[in-house]
Protein backbone atom coordinates (compact mmCIF):
# COMPACT_ATOMS: atom_id res chain seq x y z
CA UNK A 1 0.00 0.00 0.00
CA UNK A 2 0.96 3.96 -0.54
CA UNK A 3 1.15 5.83 2.77
CA UNK A 4 0.48 9.65 1.76
CA UNK A 5 1.66 12.23 4.02
CA UNK A 6 -1.84 13.74 5.30
CA UNK A 7 -2.10 9.93 6.36
CA UNK A 8 -4.31 8.72 3.72
CA UNK A 9 -3.48 5.12 2.51
CA UNK A 10 -4.06 3.85 -0.80
CA UNK A 11 -4.16 0.23 -1.32
CA UNK A 12 -1.46 -0.30 -4.88
CA UNK A 13 -3.76 -2.38 -7.44
CA UNK A 14 -1.75 -5.34 -7.68
CA UNK A 15 0.46 -7.01 -10.52
CA UNK A 16 -1.71 -9.12 -13.21
CA UNK A 17 -0.60 -12.37 -12.91
CA UNK A 18 1.16 -13.64 -16.02
CA UNK A 19 -0.67 -16.30 -17.77
CA UNK A 20 0.86 -19.85 -17.80
CA UNK A 21 1.90 -21.45 -20.57
CA UNK A 22 3.44 -24.63 -21.67
CA UNK A 23 5.27 -25.67 -24.94
CA UNK A 24 3.81 -28.19 -26.86
CA UNK A 25 6.39 -28.72 -29.60
CA UNK A 26 10.13 -29.10 -29.22
CA UNK A 27 11.26 -26.77 -32.09
CA UNK A 28 8.83 -24.12 -33.44
CA UNK A 29 10.82 -23.55 -36.55
CA UNK A 30 11.06 -27.00 -37.56
CA UNK A 31 7.40 -27.78 -37.20
CA UNK A 32 6.89 -24.93 -39.02
CA UNK A 33 9.10 -26.14 -42.07
CA UNK A 34 6.39 -29.12 -41.42
CA UNK A 35 2.99 -27.26 -41.20
CA UNK A 36 4.10 -25.40 -44.92
CA UNK A 37 4.77 -28.53 -46.73
CA UNK A 38 2.06 -28.35 -49.06
CA UNK A 39 3.03 -24.41 -50.36
CA UNK A 40 4.51 -25.09 -53.68
CA UNK A 41 6.82 -21.65 -52.45
CA UNK A 42 10.72 -21.76 -52.12
CA UNK A 43 12.36 -23.23 -48.85
CA UNK A 44 13.62 -20.33 -47.92
CA UNK A 45 11.12 -18.22 -48.23
CA UNK A 46 8.88 -20.17 -45.37
CA UNK A 47 12.32 -20.52 -43.59
CA UNK A 48 12.69 -16.80 -42.79
CA UNK A 49 9.38 -16.43 -42.95
CA UNK A 50 9.08 -18.65 -39.55
CA UNK A 51 11.63 -16.47 -38.47
CA UNK A 52 10.21 -13.35 -38.56
CA UNK A 53 6.68 -14.58 -37.13
CA UNK A 54 9.83 -15.60 -34.05
CA UNK A 55 10.48 -12.15 -33.99
CA UNK A 56 7.59 -10.43 -34.04
CA UNK A 57 6.20 -12.87 -31.07
CA UNK A 58 9.25 -11.97 -29.29
CA UNK A 59 9.49 -7.95 -29.26
CA UNK A 60 11.53 -6.86 -27.08
CA UNK A 61 10.89 -9.36 -24.62
CA UNK A 62 14.21 -10.86 -24.86
CA UNK A 63 17.92 -9.27 -26.12
CA UNK A 64 21.68 -9.71 -26.04
CA UNK A 65 23.69 -7.31 -24.29
CA UNK A 66 26.61 -6.38 -26.74
CA UNK A 67 28.54 -3.73 -24.17
CA UNK A 68 27.86 -0.69 -26.33
CA UNK A 69 24.51 -1.70 -27.04
CA UNK A 70 21.39 -3.68 -26.81
CA UNK A 71 20.39 -6.35 -29.52
CA UNK A 72 16.85 -7.42 -29.98
CA UNK A 73 16.16 -10.27 -32.94
CA UNK A 74 13.83 -7.99 -34.82
CA UNK A 75 14.20 -7.78 -38.58
CA UNK A 76 13.03 -6.88 -41.86
CA UNK A 77 12.68 -9.42 -44.13
CA UNK A 78 11.14 -9.02 -47.53
CA UNK A 79 11.16 -11.77 -50.36
CA UNK A 80 12.15 -11.12 -53.69
CA UNK A 81 10.80 -13.42 -56.72
CA UNK A 82 9.02 -13.10 -59.78
CA UNK A 83 5.42 -11.50 -59.74
CA UNK A 84 3.02 -14.77 -59.38
CA UNK A 85 5.72 -16.98 -59.76
CA UNK A 86 6.47 -18.12 -56.13
CA UNK A 87 3.68 -17.68 -54.16
CA UNK A 88 5.28 -14.58 -52.40
CA UNK A 89 2.05 -13.79 -50.93
CA UNK A 90 0.92 -17.36 -49.82
CA UNK A 91 4.73 -17.60 -47.40
CA UNK A 92 3.41 -14.04 -45.44
CA UNK A 93 -0.36 -15.25 -45.25
CA UNK A 94 0.84 -18.42 -43.35
CA UNK A 95 2.81 -17.07 -40.72
CA UNK A 96 0.82 -14.11 -40.34
CA UNK A 97 -2.29 -16.47 -39.38
CA UNK A 98 -0.52 -17.67 -36.62
CA UNK A 99 -0.15 -14.58 -34.83
CA UNK A 100 -3.43 -13.30 -35.01
CA UNK A 101 -5.41 -12.95 -31.78
CA UNK A 102 -1.93 -13.32 -29.82
CA UNK A 103 -1.63 -10.80 -26.44
CA UNK A 104 0.73 -7.68 -27.19
CA UNK A 105 0.80 -8.71 -31.16
CA UNK A 106 0.14 -5.03 -32.75
CA UNK A 107 -0.29 -5.42 -36.42
CA UNK A 108 0.54 -2.11 -38.54
CA UNK A 109 -1.27 -0.84 -41.98
CA UNK A 110 0.61 -2.38 -45.24
CA UNK A 111 0.24 0.94 -46.63
CA UNK A 112 0.42 3.48 -45.01
CA UNK A 113 2.33 7.16 -44.72
CA UNK A 114 5.51 7.83 -42.39
CA UNK A 115 3.39 10.12 -40.24
CA UNK A 116 0.92 7.85 -39.60
CA UNK A 117 3.40 5.00 -39.20
CA UNK A 118 4.99 7.52 -36.37
CA UNK A 119 1.44 8.16 -34.97
CA UNK A 120 0.80 4.66 -34.61
CA UNK A 121 3.95 3.61 -32.87
CA UNK A 122 3.25 6.33 -30.58
CA UNK A 123 -0.12 4.95 -29.41
CA UNK A 124 1.27 1.45 -28.64
CA UNK A 125 4.00 2.81 -26.40
CA UNK A 126 1.55 4.74 -24.18
CA UNK A 127 -1.13 1.73 -24.05
CA UNK A 128 1.70 -0.54 -23.24
CA UNK A 129 5.49 -0.49 -21.79
CA UNK A 130 6.95 -1.19 -25.35
CA UNK A 131 5.99 0.42 -28.87
CA UNK A 132 6.08 -3.12 -30.72
CA UNK A 133 4.68 -3.45 -34.11
CA UNK A 134 4.91 -5.61 -37.17
CA UNK A 135 4.04 -4.78 -40.70
CA UNK A 136 2.88 -7.50 -43.24
CA UNK A 137 2.72 -6.04 -46.30
CA UNK A 138 2.46 -8.64 -49.92
CA UNK A 139 3.68 -6.04 -51.83
CA UNK A 140 6.20 -3.62 -50.65
CA UNK A 141 5.45 -0.25 -53.04
CA UNK A 142 2.19 -0.20 -50.75
CA UNK A 143 4.45 0.63 -47.31
CA UNK A 144 7.18 2.68 -49.33
CA UNK A 145 5.30 4.58 -52.20
CA UNK A 146 2.77 6.70 -50.10
CA UNK A 147 6.23 8.70 -48.38
CA UNK A 148 9.25 7.36 -50.44
CA UNK A 149 12.71 8.33 -48.70
CA UNK A 150 11.45 9.73 -45.96
CA UNK A 151 9.32 6.58 -44.90
CA UNK A 152 12.82 4.14 -45.86
CA UNK A 153 14.64 7.17 -43.64
CA UNK A 154 12.90 6.36 -40.89
CA UNK A 155 12.65 2.74 -40.89
CA UNK A 156 16.35 2.87 -41.18
CA UNK A 157 16.43 5.28 -38.11
CA UNK A 158 14.22 2.67 -35.83
CA UNK A 159 15.66 -0.42 -36.94
CA UNK A 160 18.34 -0.42 -33.50
CA UNK A 161 15.25 0.06 -31.29
CA UNK A 162 17.04 3.18 -29.49
CA UNK A 163 14.63 3.67 -26.23
CA UNK A 164 13.00 6.60 -27.08
CA UNK A 165 12.61 8.32 -30.67
CA UNK A 166 10.98 11.45 -30.74
CA UNK A 167 9.45 13.29 -33.77
CA UNK A 168 8.83 17.24 -33.87
CA UNK A 169 6.87 18.96 -36.52
CA UNK A 170 6.92 22.96 -36.80
CA UNK A 171 2.54 22.61 -36.58
CA UNK A 172 1.67 19.68 -34.69
CA UNK A 173 3.95 19.52 -31.89
CA UNK A 174 6.44 16.33 -30.98
CA UNK A 175 5.53 12.62 -31.27
CA UNK A 176 7.43 10.18 -28.83
CA UNK A 177 7.40 6.70 -29.22
CA UNK A 178 9.32 4.92 -26.38
CA UNK A 179 11.28 1.45 -26.57
CA UNK A 180 10.67 0.90 -30.46
CA UNK A 181 10.23 -2.44 -32.13
CA UNK A 182 9.49 -3.26 -35.94
CA UNK A 183 9.22 -6.11 -37.34
CA UNK A 184 8.73 -6.16 -41.60
CA UNK A 185 7.39 -9.25 -43.34
CA UNK A 186 6.87 -7.85 -47.15
CA UNK A 187 6.81 -9.12 -50.65
CA UNK A 188 8.05 -7.62 -53.86
CA UNK A 189 9.97 -8.39 -57.59
CA UNK A 190 13.43 -7.06 -58.65
CA UNK A 191 11.78 -4.82 -61.52
CA UNK A 192 10.08 -2.51 -59.00
CA UNK A 193 13.25 -2.44 -57.02
CA UNK A 194 15.18 -1.15 -59.75
CA UNK A 195 11.65 1.08 -60.87
CA UNK A 196 10.23 1.81 -57.32
CA UNK A 197 13.04 2.80 -55.12
CA UNK A 198 15.15 5.55 -55.76
CA UNK A 199 18.48 4.92 -57.90
CA UNK A 200 20.89 5.65 -55.00
CA UNK A 201 19.07 3.07 -52.76
CA UNK A 202 21.85 0.63 -52.96
CA UNK A 203 24.01 2.56 -50.43
CA UNK A 204 21.84 3.49 -48.01
CA UNK A 205 21.59 2.03 -44.79
CA UNK A 206 18.12 0.40 -44.94
CA UNK A 207 19.74 -1.85 -47.64
CA UNK A 208 21.72 -3.04 -45.09
CA UNK A 209 18.95 -3.55 -42.62
CA UNK A 210 16.76 -5.15 -44.73
CA UNK A 211 17.18 -9.18 -45.44
CA UNK A 212 16.33 -9.97 -48.79
CA UNK A 213 15.26 -13.44 -50.11
CA UNK A 214 15.17 -14.13 -53.22
CA UNK A 215 13.26 -17.10 -55.35
CA UNK A 216 13.05 -17.55 -59.00
CA UNK A 217 11.42 -20.78 -58.94
CA UNK A 218 8.78 -23.03 -56.89
CA UNK A 219 10.27 -25.95 -55.17
CA UNK A 220 7.49 -28.73 -56.34
CA UNK A 221 4.35 -28.05 -58.65
CA UNK A 222 1.61 -28.68 -56.83
CA UNK A 223 -2.12 -28.07 -58.55
CA UNK A 224 -4.47 -29.36 -55.86
CA UNK A 225 -2.49 -28.50 -52.50
CA UNK A 226 -3.49 -30.45 -49.29
CA UNK A 227 -5.43 -29.28 -46.64
CA UNK A 228 -3.31 -27.89 -43.71
CA UNK A 229 -2.97 -29.54 -40.64
CA UNK A 230 -5.87 -28.11 -38.11
CA UNK A 231 -3.65 -29.47 -34.98
CA UNK A 232 -0.44 -28.52 -35.95
CA UNK A 233 -1.55 -25.22 -36.28
CA UNK A 234 -3.34 -25.13 -33.13
CA UNK A 235 -0.25 -25.85 -31.40
CA UNK A 236 2.07 -23.75 -33.04
CA UNK A 237 0.07 -20.89 -32.12
CA UNK A 238 -0.14 -22.14 -28.76
CA UNK A 239 3.79 -22.18 -28.23
CA UNK A 240 4.11 -18.83 -30.04
CA UNK A 241 1.33 -17.57 -27.60
CA UNK A 242 4.31 -19.07 -24.89
CA UNK A 243 7.37 -17.88 -26.51
CA UNK A 244 5.79 -14.15 -26.55
CA UNK A 245 5.77 -14.54 -22.28
CA UNK A 246 9.69 -15.47 -22.19
CA UNK A 247 11.53 -12.37 -21.01
CA UNK A 248 15.15 -11.94 -19.75
CA UNK A 249 18.78 -11.22 -21.47
CA UNK A 250 20.45 -14.10 -23.58
CA UNK A 251 23.57 -15.63 -22.51
CA UNK A 252 26.74 -16.87 -24.20
CA UNK A 253 26.75 -21.11 -24.02
CA UNK A 254 29.93 -22.78 -23.61
CA UNK A 255 32.04 -22.36 -26.83
CA UNK A 256 29.80 -19.59 -28.41
CA UNK A 257 31.65 -16.76 -28.47
CA UNK A 258 34.81 -18.80 -30.05
CA UNK A 259 32.42 -19.81 -32.93
CA UNK A 260 30.89 -16.06 -32.99
CA UNK A 261 34.67 -14.45 -33.10
CA UNK A 262 35.91 -16.62 -35.72
CA UNK A 263 32.78 -15.99 -37.88
CA UNK A 264 33.25 -12.62 -36.96
CA UNK A 265 36.95 -12.36 -38.20
CA UNK A 266 35.74 -14.28 -41.69
CA UNK A 267 33.04 -11.79 -42.77
CA UNK A 268 35.94 -9.23 -41.77
CA UNK A 269 38.13 -10.97 -44.50
CA UNK A 270 35.60 -11.46 -47.22
CA UNK A 271 34.07 -9.42 -50.09
CA UNK A 272 30.81 -10.71 -51.32
CA UNK A 273 30.37 -10.95 -54.90
CA UNK A 274 28.63 -8.01 -56.09
CA UNK A 275 28.72 -4.24 -54.64
CA UNK A 276 25.38 -4.21 -53.86
CA UNK A 277 25.44 -7.01 -51.25
CA UNK A 278 28.41 -4.81 -49.22
CA UNK A 279 26.01 -3.29 -46.92
CA UNK A 280 24.57 -6.80 -45.88
CA UNK A 281 27.71 -8.49 -46.13
CA UNK A 282 29.16 -5.81 -43.35
CA UNK A 283 26.40 -5.91 -41.01
CA UNK A 284 25.79 -9.99 -41.35
CA UNK A 285 27.48 -10.38 -38.18
CA UNK A 286 24.63 -8.54 -36.35
CA UNK A 287 22.08 -10.34 -38.53
CA UNK A 288 23.82 -13.20 -36.87
CA UNK A 289 23.17 -12.90 -33.84
CA UNK A 290 19.43 -11.97 -34.38
CA UNK A 291 19.23 -15.29 -35.84
CA UNK A 292 20.92 -17.19 -32.93
CA UNK A 293 18.70 -15.95 -30.60
CA UNK A 294 15.61 -17.07 -32.61
CA UNK A 295 17.01 -20.45 -33.39
CA UNK A 296 17.39 -20.61 -29.87
CA UNK A 297 14.21 -19.78 -28.40
CA UNK A 298 12.13 -21.88 -30.96
CA UNK A 299 13.63 -24.77 -28.95
CA UNK A 300 14.18 -23.79 -25.71
CA UNK A 301 13.09 -21.39 -22.86
CA UNK A 302 16.48 -20.99 -21.45
CA UNK A 303 17.71 -18.13 -23.33
CA UNK A 304 21.19 -19.26 -24.32
CA UNK A 305 22.92 -19.27 -27.63
CA UNK A 306 24.81 -22.40 -28.32
CA UNK A 307 27.41 -22.76 -30.87
CA UNK A 308 25.56 -24.81 -32.92
CA UNK A 309 22.82 -21.88 -32.94
CA UNK A 310 25.57 -19.65 -34.54
CA UNK A 311 27.04 -21.65 -36.97
CA UNK A 312 22.96 -22.29 -38.11
CA UNK A 313 22.05 -18.77 -38.54
CA UNK A 314 25.52 -17.42 -40.13
CA UNK A 315 24.94 -20.61 -43.16
CA UNK A 316 21.37 -19.76 -43.33
CA UNK A 317 22.37 -16.06 -43.82
CA UNK A 318 25.24 -16.91 -45.99
CA UNK A 319 22.60 -19.36 -47.92
CA UNK A 320 20.49 -16.04 -49.18
CA UNK A 321 23.64 -13.95 -49.38
CA UNK A 322 24.60 -15.87 -52.49
CA UNK A 323 21.65 -15.16 -54.28
CA UNK A 324 20.98 -11.66 -53.17
CA UNK A 325 22.73 -9.86 -55.86
CA UNK A 326 19.57 -10.80 -58.24
CA UNK A 327 17.38 -8.61 -56.14
CA UNK A 328 19.23 -5.63 -57.02
CA UNK A 329 19.68 -7.08 -60.86
CA UNK A 330 18.08 -4.13 -62.15
CA UNK A 331 19.12 -1.64 -60.28
CA UNK A 332 21.62 0.74 -62.10
CA UNK A 333 22.79 3.42 -63.89
CA UNK A 334 22.36 1.81 -67.00
CA UNK A 335 19.00 3.23 -68.02
CA UNK A 336 17.36 -0.43 -69.55
CA UNK A 337 18.74 -2.44 -66.07
CA UNK A 338 15.22 -3.14 -65.94
CA UNK A 339 14.33 -4.27 -69.12
CA UNK A 340 17.50 -6.11 -69.44
CA UNK A 341 16.15 -7.90 -66.13
CA UNK A 342 13.10 -8.91 -67.85
CA UNK A 343 14.95 -10.33 -70.51
CA UNK A 344 16.68 -12.60 -68.63
CA UNK A 345 13.46 -13.56 -66.30
CA UNK A 346 11.91 -14.49 -69.87
CA UNK A 347 14.75 -16.20 -71.37
CA UNK A 348 14.80 -18.15 -67.92
CA UNK A 349 11.68 -18.93 -68.00
CA UNK A 350 11.52 -20.31 -71.47
CA UNK A 351 14.51 -22.28 -71.16
CA UNK A 352 14.82 -20.54 -74.45
CA UNK A 353 14.45 -17.49 -77.32
CA UNK A 354 15.42 -16.91 -80.48
CA UNK A 355 16.55 -14.10 -81.99
CA UNK A 356 12.91 -13.16 -83.46
CA UNK A 357 10.63 -13.88 -80.30
CA UNK A 358 13.23 -11.69 -78.44
CA UNK A 359 12.79 -8.61 -80.38
CA UNK A 360 8.82 -9.46 -81.14
CA UNK A 361 8.50 -9.53 -77.17
CA UNK A 362 10.60 -6.69 -76.09
CA UNK A 363 10.10 -4.48 -78.73
CA UNK A 364 8.66 -1.87 -76.62
CA UNK A 365 11.98 -1.46 -74.83
CA UNK A 366 13.54 -0.11 -77.91
CA UNK A 367 14.51 -0.60 -81.55
CA UNK A 368 16.58 -3.08 -82.84
CA UNK A 369 20.02 -1.43 -81.79
CA UNK A 370 18.87 -0.83 -78.23
CA UNK A 371 17.60 -4.95 -77.60
CA UNK A 372 21.01 -5.77 -78.87
CA UNK A 373 22.64 -3.95 -76.41
CA UNK A 374 20.82 -5.35 -73.90
CA UNK A 375 21.26 -9.01 -75.22
CA UNK A 376 25.14 -8.69 -75.52
CA UNK A 377 24.73 -7.08 -71.86
CA UNK A 378 23.70 -10.29 -70.40
CA UNK A 379 26.15 -12.58 -72.69
CA UNK A 380 28.85 -9.87 -71.12
CA UNK A 381 27.69 -10.64 -67.38
CA UNK A 382 27.96 -14.66 -68.48
CA UNK A 383 24.66 -15.31 -67.60
CA UNK A 384 23.20 -15.93 -71.12
CA UNK A 385 24.87 -17.38 -74.26
CA UNK A 386 24.10 -17.84 -77.73
CA UNK A 387 24.06 -20.92 -80.01
CA UNK A 388 24.01 -20.62 -83.78
CA UNK A 389 23.49 -23.60 -86.09
CA UNK A 390 23.53 -23.51 -89.43
CA UNK A 391 19.90 -23.00 -91.41
CA UNK A 392 18.30 -22.74 -88.02
CA UNK A 393 17.83 -19.50 -86.15
CA UNK A 394 19.98 -18.01 -83.10
CA UNK A 395 19.07 -19.29 -80.00
CA UNK A 396 19.69 -17.29 -76.16
CA UNK A 397 19.78 -19.49 -73.45
CA UNK A 398 20.95 -18.91 -69.66
CA UNK A 399 24.31 -20.33 -69.00
CA UNK A 400 23.98 -23.19 -66.58
CA UNK A 401 26.01 -22.84 -62.90
CA UNK A 402 28.10 -25.19 -61.26
CA UNK A 403 29.82 -25.58 -58.09
CA UNK A 404 33.05 -24.83 -60.55
CA UNK A 405 31.42 -22.22 -61.75
CA UNK A 406 29.63 -21.92 -65.20
CA UNK A 407 29.01 -24.20 -67.73
CA UNK A 408 28.59 -22.89 -70.96
CA UNK A 409 26.05 -25.18 -73.50
CA UNK A 410 27.83 -25.00 -76.38
CA UNK A 411 30.62 -22.18 -77.49
CA UNK A 412 30.06 -18.57 -77.95
CA UNK A 413 30.14 -17.87 -81.55
CA UNK A 414 31.35 -14.41 -82.42
CA UNK A 415 28.76 -12.62 -84.23
CA UNK A 416 26.08 -9.68 -83.58
CA UNK A 417 23.83 -9.82 -80.87
CA UNK A 418 20.95 -8.54 -82.88
CA UNK A 419 21.23 -11.10 -85.14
Amino acid sequence: MVVFKDGRVQQEEPEKPKKKTERVLDNWLMKYGEYTIESESPEQFHLWTGLSILGSAVRRNVWLNQGTHILYPNMYVILIGPPGRVRKSTSIRLGRHLLLGLDGIHFGSDSCTREDLIKSLGKISVMAKQAAMTIHSTELSSLIEPSGIKMIQFLTDIFDGDIKWQYSTKHQGKDLIENPVLNILAATTPTWIADGLPADIVGHGFISRVLFVYGADRRFLKPFPGQLDAELAKNLRADLDHISRIEGTFQWGEGSKDTYKAIYEEIDRTKPKDYRVEGFHNRKDIYTLKVAMLLSIARSDDLVMYPGDITTAYAALSAIEESMHKTFSAVGKYDHAADTERLLEAIMESGELTSEEIHRRFSAAGDVDQIGKMIQMLISQGVIMREVKKGAPTVFRVVRQSKGGSEPVAREPEESPSD
